[in-house]
C-alpha cells in the first residue's frame, strides 16, 4: 500500500506525521488518513508533494505501494498474469516496449472493429 510506503519513508526520514505534512503542504488528518489506509486515491498532484518531501519520486511511491501486485480492491493480478510479466522482463522487456506493444494491440483491435 501506498500509505506504508509514505509512512516507513517518514519515519526512516525521522519525520513526524505533522512535520511532513507541514513541509508537504497538506494537512495533517489527510495525511494520516493515507498512512493508514484510509484513503488508498490519492492524487498525483498529492502523491508529487508527499515525494518531494520525502526526496523520493512517485514512482518509487507507487512501485512499493503495488508490490503486492493489489491496483485497487477490486482488481488483483492472478499468478498467470505475474508469470507472464516476469517471463517478459526477464526476457528483457522494457515499460516503454511494453507499453508500445500495447498501443499497437489496441491499434489492431480498433482497426479489426472497423473492418467488421
Amino acid at each position: 500500500m501506498i500509505g506504508t510506503k509514505i509512512k516507513t519513508l517518514r519515519l526512516k526520514n525521522g519525520y513526524s506525521i505533522t512535520r511532513l505534512a507541514e513541509k508537504a503542504r497538506i494537512s495533517k488528518s489527510y495525511l494520516s488518513h493515507l498512512e493508514k489506509g484510509l484513503n488508498n486515491n490519492p492524487s498525483i498532484h498529492m502523491l508529487e508533494k508527499i515525494a518531494f518531501s520525502l526526496n523520493t519520486t512517485i514512482d518509487e511511491l507507487i512501485e512499493a505501494g503495488s508490490r503486492d501486485f493489489t491496483f485497487s480492491s477490486k482488481l488483483s493480478l492472478s499468478n498467470e498474469w505475474l508469470s507472464l510479466i516476469k517471463e517478459a522482463i526477464n526476457d528483457g522487456m522494457t515499460k516503454e516496449e511494453f507499453t508500445e506493444f500495447h498501443s499497437y494491440l489496441k491499434f489492431r483491435k480498433k482497426m479489426n472493429t472497423l473492418v467488421d
